[in-house]
């Protein structure tokens, strides 16, 4: 009898689950709203969070690439966000930061239509320029990405490995080292260059180190 009646409220919360799942994918997405959704960190400053947590592709800045990068997403009833989606791109390097970096915004306070939460979708232009400090390190990469050999580089002391992108506010200084010098402190990883770098709050834990 108890394991019929577990059976029993088992399939009822399960029938509860997908039902409810299906109403969020059913979700009717308004256009028109009274209030529009309002990001809840940086005290709604959406721009000013995108430019503290961006991090700009190496390649992009080896080239100098500035411009932006257009993002739409849907805000759900609840405040969460889905659907995010690349509506106008840059370089694949910065669509794909702006991307990512858009998905970390994950809590908003929902809009509202005549008094209730509804879903809309958002659009915003995630913005890459280069800054003084930028352009000093654009400089400082060019030369390995000419003929498209990246240099080595050294974060913290330590090798990294596909090293795609760099927050450059969190950069103390960066030392370039090329030819024979660098071969002989770092090995034949080193023959495109080295480029010793020392940050300000240590090597973020997603670099692969050797």
């Amino acid at each position: 009898m108890k394991t019929l009646l577990f059976t029993i409220i088992f399939a009822i919360l399960s029938l509860s689950a997908y039902t409810q799942s299906e109403e969020i994918q059913a979700e009717k997405i308004y256009e028109t709203v009274n209030q529009v959704p309002v990001f809840t960190k940086n005290r709604g400053h959406v721009q000013k969070y995108l430019s503290k947590n961006l991090q700009y592709p190496v390649d992009a800045l080896a080239k100098a690439v500035e411009g932006k990068v257009l993002v739409s997403f849907v805000v759900s009833s609840s405040g969460n966000i889905k659907d995010i989606r690349l509506e106008e791109g840059l370089t694949p390097s910065t669509n794909e930061e702006a991307l990512r970096v858009v998905g970390t915004m994950e809590k908003w306070k929902p809009a509202k239509l005549d008094g209730r939460n509804v879903a809309t979708q958002v659009t915003i232009p995630v913005h890459f320029y280069l800054s003084e400090e930028n352009k000093q390190l654009s400089q400082q990469l060019k030369p390995f990405y000419i003929n498209n050999n990246p240099p080595l580089f050294i974060v913290d002391k330590k090798k990294v490995l596909g090293l795609t992108t760099l927050a450059y506010y969190n950069i103390k200084s960066i030392r370039v080292i090329k030819g024979e010098k660098a071969m002989d402190l770092y090995g034949k990883d080193a023959k495109n260059g080295v480029l010793v770098i020392e940050t300000k709050r240590g090597t973020p834990r997603n670099y692969q180190r050797y």
